[in-house]
């Protein structure tokens, strides 16, 4: 074999072995994206917060609010989300409730729905976006204490969900 021949020869075999490499490289820096990473799936960083608008008769007015921030790479589609608003009374005793993990019962469910109108099929958030979500209710005088539950499914096929929760007192 001549000394030109065997340089292309081996030329030719490092450029495939290269080729090979690089191949090999982009299947697993995808892999380890994609699907160690999960950044084919949108990641929310959420919070549940409760503002007390005012005083109105009989009845407290309050604001509800979700807030949702798309940290991923991908856009979220939120199709359920839905909260229910409890109550503890001023003359209620303090239980627990194995329901709740044996954390403090508030036993009177004073609203409950979605945040998302009848009229919309689902919420799009983009990547690098915070939605808020509201939903304005009525409180009874009486109450003391509130305890906001809010949940949302992922809209992916890994049939996740997510939760947030918020408590106050009231003046």
């Amino acid at each position: 074999m001549a000394p030109v021949e065997w340089y292309q020869n081996a030329a030719s075999a490092v450029g495939s072995i290269a080729t090979a490499l690089a191949l090999l490289a982009g299947g697993f820096w995808a892999f380890w994206k994609y699907v160690i990473q999960s950044e084919r799936y949108p990641h929310i960083e959420t919070s549940a917060e409760i503002e007390i608008i005012g005083l109105q008769g009989e009845h407290r007015i309050v604001e509800l609010r979700a807030i949702l921030t798309n940290k991923g790479k991908v856009e979220h589609k939120i199709e359920k989300f839905g909260f229910d608003l409890n109550a503890l009374f001023r003359s209620d005793a303090v239980g627990t409730a194995e329901e709740w993990g044996g954390q403090v019962d508030f036993p009177h469910r004073i609203a409950e729905g979605s945040f998302l109108p009848a009229h919309f099929e689902y919420f799009a958030l983009g990547p690098g976006l915070t939605g808020r979500y509201s939903f304005i209710a009525r409180v009874p005088e009486e109450a003391s204490f509130l305890m906001l539950h809010c949940w949302f499914k992922y809209s992916d096929r890994r049939g996740l969900s997510h939760s947030m929760e918020k408590t106050v007192k009231l003046p």
